[in-house]
């Protein structure tokens, strides 16, 4: 109210201004939101350029934002159903949906068809989707500013949304632009949910609907108490509609009823005001939960019985707590007596549960443990956003930071002052009337919290005694605290509901990164909290011309304080760590949030972009493999009903596209094709298993043996894509080994281990990974490193010392310039040699030198290598500079690949053709090479492969390669537009002999091999005959291949075979007689050291780029 009036004739501009603001509050909150709002969303749309290509492309961040923009394509072709069971997704069987097409969704169609005047176009429908993470991202700040209000006042409110306008984290990150995952929608639905329950509850406590109410239908008196309720229960069933996994919401309110309403009948209060508008609530939400039901069997994920049978549940537990109290109170019974009787009746119930429907109950308590458990297991571990948020390994990606810094880095100092609001809101009521039991309780709680985090070696002692998990015992001991204090003081129940949110959104957030975009909005409300309780300490609540006659230096510095302590940080502060990841040069923990978006883009999807564009114009469609004539029907956008056994029935000419889940929704949309595994994680196993399978037939196994696949469709997947991540140590091979289970007790142990690399303080840091022969033999390496070809060992030795560090041995390169990591030698005989008498020591194991020979695939070829690069990748390069250091070699990347590293390989899996060939000596070993040219990176290799002789000399390849007929199978005839082409014809020869004068034999032709029979269009083998070639000694003249230009050296003597003179490659100036086998010859010396290391590993790229000199 206006303490003066302009009529006093005193009152000046200012005063008329308070006047006006204090009988119209909605204007400044009003444009104060709106100024937020807009901010927030200008800084999530700054990268938009960056996901907006010239000809109007539209790409997205991440993985599961593409598949969005399938539901939403779908949705807009058939409003407003979305997708019930797609079959363009995870091969041979399809997969219903889960928790995709969802409100979301259909928000985001709906927004297009308007846009689009009902008929939008694919771009506009891409661009609306692209926009929507940051346009609910910038909501949030309405039920923040609410929440914030109903806690703090107005003031704190507009506190808040600030907050939550300038947070750098999660929170920002998942509603930039592009990131248009249901993550970032989800925040804005529970903050709603969220407000309108406290608004419920809160109406609940004031107007006092009891069960007389109810049987005198006294509807005045009810109504608006259960409209209350009944909106809080559409609120809630919206945010389950827009994510069917936040069945954590029902599990918070169904706590927060168990304590509250506990609380209430200890303290002598009646807890049927909660208790109805809870039940209402929670009712409401579990019958809009049957509308979308899509199976009757309990699933967290997908729209099942689960979600509404959880909120019925609770709706009862609220009405059964209130029947209790009346029972209670009609008995007469000491009301101290109710809690016991409400958890002894809980633990009974639990344990009828366990007993009677044991898989019911290890669902409810495995998800909930996987949620709020503080932990996660290794699968899980293999998503990134579902890593613990203080896990090691994260710790060490951003620098081997503290765990208080990674907190700065995601909220600065605001989530330290949130902390400080959470046990103030839980203490208050304690403190406010209580006497010494309350106060020594409060001593006693805080003494053990402050204990769990400052000794969590003693909580790990007893979790260890009792034989559980030592996080989980210390969220169990914070409940029994927060339980404790509920039945000592009364709790209003908008601070009470408060509190249980933060605390379980707490717990989800430290336990799954993601879940970070939630805790975002506690810390925000909880800091309005903090600044509304600042400002009635200080007596500044009320009237503006109040709070202005009230203000004085003090009280003001200590509001400004408080102010500068929570935002600043948000905006531009950095913390210098010394001493952490930044070798004492400090590093910024906390990066302003304009900052953050601004450098935000689509990611590693521009890189893979090409390879699959290439793949929906040059492979054939989906329906047409082989010839078939089936593409109609599988109709891209069409509908299709789950089969009852789950498994779709494909037509003749699908096929399948092998990788690593991650990309498989790219595959989908992007690449028009069916993957075998998606980023639901759905056909992991099977991945896993073939990419890691350590032979060709075994691949094939898993291909042919998909569960529950009687037609044997699986063993049409014709394609695999692999990119240089999944086959680095460090970035995503380490994923599928998680998940690999062909073989019993094989680890990541059985692939690789770590090599450290000792510095001149006599101190141990991370060198390498070290490879052993499991990590060459795995098919996705055989295919990404050597495209399938043959790869023979080299006479390369890396040593090491064995060193004890801290209790246990670790392989340690020395330091010094007398050291000698790496040494070469003029055979595998010497090298094998050394390696087994020096202990501490091992053949190759590093780039593409394995231990052993690695034989070619017969029945994949490489058809698309990406133009991008692993080069373009930071981490490509850093894995390459790390084995570069550690075995002090000079940075010459092309001595640690095979071949060109593109970003992503596209393999197609073929027949191969059969080459039938006689003329070899008995029982040789007959060897066919080949030269592929590969245009998108303007580069060639040699795909080499040997077979053994019989003693009529009669041998049999299958090759992978054609070289001629590529023009006449292409899309149109159903076979892939194969973009990697042969330079010539094969040539197929034995090894080389010497005979009694000195002079070289070998039996050489070549061989033409047409793509029709490589890809099983013709029958019939392909024939060659072998004809005696034989040279005079290197010393006699022109014989020998040191002569031979760079280029093709043609040997002369070896007569006519199909196409003429039989051709091979040059050995560009290698020390080996053409004619000895290819063995690696320098010269240098056992101990060689980085100089011969080079010459060696020149000398042997150049063999083994061409034709190793045969």
């Amino acid at each position: 109210m206006s303490l003066r009036t302009e009529s006093d004739g005193e009152v000046g501009y200012a005063d008329r201004t308070l006047d006006y603001l204090e009988r119209r509050p909605y204007v400044p909150v009003g444009l104060a939101m709106t100024a937020i709002m807009a901010v927030m969303l200008w800084i999530r749309l700054l990268p938009y350029d960056r996901f907006v290509r010239a000809d109007g492309e539209v790409l997205f961040s991440g993985n599961d934002a593409w598949y969005h923009l399938r539901e939403v394509s779908y949705t807009v072709r058939n409003w407003p159903s979305t997708i019930p069971f797609d079959p363009w997704t995870y091969f041979p069987y399809g997969t219903s949906t889960g928790q995709f097409g969802t409100l979301y969704d259909q928000l985001v169609a709906t927004a297009a068809l308007v846009v689009g005047l009902g008929s939008p176009n694919p771009e506009l429908v891409a661009k609306t989707l692209l926009v929507a993470p940051a346009v609910f991202g910038a909501l949030t700040a309405i039920p923040v500013y609410f929440l914030g209000k109903r806690l703090g006042g107005r003031a704190a409110g507009l506190f808040g949304a600030a907050i939550l306008m300038l947070l750098p984290g999660t929170f920002l990150q998942r509603t930039l632009v592009g990131v248009s995952d249901h993550n970032g929608v989800e925040p804005f639905f529970q903050a709603l949910a969220v407000l309108a329950l406290v608004v419920a509850f809160a109406v609940a406590e004031r107007e006092k609907p009891v069960w007389e109410l109810v049987q005198a239908r006294e509807v005045d008196s009810l109504r608006r108490p259960l409209l209350f309720a009944a909106l809080a229960g559409v609120a809630v069933a919206m945010y389950m509609w827009v994510w069917p996994p936040g069945l954590l919401l029902i599990v918070i309110t169904g706590i927060f009823l168990l304590l509250k309403m506990t609380s209430d009948v200890v303290g002598g209060d009646t807890p049927e005001p909660v208790g109805i508008v809870g039940a209402v609530a929670m009712t409401v939400t579990g019958l809009l939960l049957l509308v979308p039901i899509e199976t009757l069997n309990p699933s967290p994920t997908r729209f099942s019985i689960l979600q509404p049978l959880l909120a019925f549940a609770v709706a009862f537990g609220a009405v059964f707590l209130a029947a209790l109290a009346r029972f209670f109170e009609g008995r007469d019974t000491e009301t101290t007596y109710y809690p016991a009787a409400v958890f002894g009746i809980l633990f009974v119930l639990a344990g009828l549960l366990a007993v009677v429907t044991p898989e019911f109950f290890s669902l409810l308590l495995n998800n909930l443990l996987r949620i709020v458990g503080f932990s996660a297991n290794a699968a899980t571990r293999t998503i990134a956003e579902a890593r613990p948020f203080l896990d090691p390994n994260r710790l060490q990606r951003f620098g081997n930071i503290s765990r208080t810094e990674m907190i700065y880095r995601e909220y600065g100092m605001a989530f330290f002052t949130a902390a400080l609001a959470a046990i103030w809101l839980v203490i208050r009521p304690l403190v406010r009337d209580g006497e010494t039991r309350e106060y020594t309780y409060v001593g006693a709680g805080l003494a053990t919290v402050l204990l769990i985090f400052l000794a969590p070696g003693l909580l790990s002692a007893i979790a260890g005694v009792v034989g559980g998990d030592p996080q989980v015992l210390g969220l169990a001991i914070v409940t029994a605290l927060l339980v404790g204090a509920v039945v000592l003081a009364r709790y209003d129940a908008e601070v009470l509901f408060v509190v249980v949110w933060a605390g379980f959104i707490t717990a989800a957030a430290f336990t799954q990164v993601r879940f970070n975009y939630y805790l975002a909005v506690v810390v925000a409300v909880l800091n309005a909290f903090l600044l509304g309780e600042l400002l009635r300490v200080l007596d500044l609540t009320g009237s503006v011309a109040r709070a202005r006659d009230n203000a004085d230096a003090l009280k003001a510095v200590a509001v400004v304080v408080v102010l500068v302590v929570a935002l600043v940080p948000g905006m531009a502060v950095s913390l210098a760590a010394s001493g952490s990841g930044g070798g004492g040069q400090g590093m910024q923990l906390t990066t302003p949030a304009h900052q953050t978006a601004k450098f935000h883009g689509p990611g590693a999807v521009t890189q893979w972009d090409g390879s699959l564009d290439w793949m929906s114009n040059n492979t054939p469609a989906v329906g047409e493999y082989g010839g078939a004539d089936n593409a109609g029907e599988l109709d891209y956008y069409g509908t299709y009903q789950e089969p009852a056994d789950g498994n779709y029935d494909y037509p003749d000419g699908a096929y399948g596209v092998m990788s690593w889940w991650d990309y498989g929704h790219w595959i989908t949309v992007e690449g028009d094709r069916i993957p075998n595994a998606n980023p639901f994680q759905q056909g992991a196993v099977q991945a896993a298993n073939y990419l890691l399978a350590p032979s060709e037939s075994q691949a094939e196994d898993v291909l042919r043996s998909y569960e529950n696949d009687a037609e044997g469709e699986g063993n049409q997947t014709r394609l695999v894509m692999v990119d240089w991540q999944m086959t680095t140590v460090g970035q995503k091979f380490g994923a599928p080994i998680v998940f690999y289970d062909a073989e019993e007790n094989v680890g990541a142990n059985d692939f690789y281990y770590p090599v450290l690399r000792q510095n001149q303080q006599g101190g141990a840091s991370f060198g390498f990974w070290m490879h052993k022969q499991r990590y060459y033999d795995s098919q996705m390496v055989r295919l990404y490193q050597y495209h399938g070809s043959a790869m023979e060992p080299q006479p390369i030795v890396v040593d090491w010392e064995t060193q004890t560090f801290q209790g246990q041995s670790y392989r340690v390169l020395p330091a010094g310039n007398g050291s000698q990591p790496v040494r070469t030698f003029d055979n595998m005989s010497a090298a094998r040699a050394y390696v087994e008498q020096d202990g501490s020591a091992q053949v190759g194991g590093f780039g593409p030198y394995p231990e052993e020979r690695v034989p070619a695939l017969e029945h994949y070829r490489l058809v698309k290598s990406s133009e991008s690069t692993a080069y373009d990748s930071r981490g490509f390069v850093n894995s390459l500079v790390g084995v570069q250091r550690s075995l002090g070699l000079p940075f010459q990347p092309q001595l640690f690949t095979q071949t060109t590293p593109s970003w992503v390989k596209t393999f197609e899996r073929v027949p191969g053709a059969t080459v039938e060939g006689s003329g070899a000596p008995a029982n040789a070993t007959v060897t066919a090479t080949v030269q592929m040219n590969v245009p998108s990176s303007n580069s060639t290799f040699t795909y080499r492969q040997q077979t053994q002789a019989d003693a009529q000399g009669n041998f049999e390849f299958t090759l992978p390669y054609s070289t001629t007929g590529y023009d006449q199978y292409g899309t149109e005839e159903g076979y892939t537009n194969t973009s990697v082409r042969a330079t010539g014809p094969y040539f197929v020869a034995s090894e080389p002999t010497v005979n009694e004068s000195g002079y070289g034999v070998r039996y050489a032709s070549n061989a033409s091999v047409p793509e029709g029979q490589v890809v099983g269009a013709e029958d019939g083998p392909v024939t060659v005959e072998l004809e005696r070639d034989t040279r005079p000694p290197a010393n006699a003249g022109n014989g020998s291949a040191g002569n031979a230009s760079a280029g093709n050296a043609t040997a002369g003597g070896a007569g006519n075979a199909s196409t003429g003179n039989v051709t091979e490659a040059a050995t560009n100036g290698s020390n080996a007689s053409s004619l000895d086998g290819g063995a690696v010859t320098t010269g240098e010396s056992s101990s060689a050291g980085t100089t011969g290391f080079v010459s060696v590993l020149t000398a042997g790229l150049a063999v083994l780029s061409t034709v190793w000199v045969v």
